[in-house]
């Protein structure tokens, strides 16, 4: 399984974009309600501005650049 966790696309269905691997691939989506994620990140992270930055990256405001930005490697 490759890239689980990526945020939904402005493009497409909105869901997780994942690719199944062998023998073969089979490049899949699983669909989530939007809404709902934000408002559990929300509720659950105490982190300072998160509702702000679940907004931003939960609805793909972000370009690929800074999603990948945000999520590298430290």
């Amino acid at each position: 399984m490759s890239n689980a966790l990526h945020p939904p696309r402005a493009h497409g269905r909105p869901g997780a974009n994942w690719c199944l691997l062998g023998p073969g691939t089979a490049l899949r989506v699983t669909p989530y309600d939007i809404p709902a994620a934000v408002a559990r990140v929300v509720a659950e992270c105490a982190y300072p501005g998160i509702e702000e930055w679940a907004n931003y990256f939960l609805w793909s405001r972000a370009s690929d650049g800074e999603a990948l930005g945000v999520f590298r490697a430290r």
